[in-house]
């Protein structure tokens, strides 16, 4: 039988995160444009929810483990 969980995929998030403050998103000479500001946030808020969502698929899967 396989694994009870699925495979971690934190390392994958944090790469990712990684890649959008290192995008052109994140330069100074975009600061002004409010387009670029408007998909920063979006992008920005993308990775909270998605941090979010690694945090409570964790809490469900320890809260499963426990009770089986």
């Amino acid at each position: 039988m396989g694994p009870a969980y699925p495979p971690d995929r934190k390392q994958e998030f944090r790469d990712e995160l990684e890649y959008l403050n290192e995008s052109p998103l994140h330069d100074e000479d975009c600061a002004d444009d409010d387009h670029s500001d408007g998909v920063t946030s979006l992008l920005e808020e993308n990775a909270r929810l998605r941090a979010l969502v690694v945090r409570l698929t964790g809490l469900v899967l320890k809260s499963v483990a426990e009770r089986g």
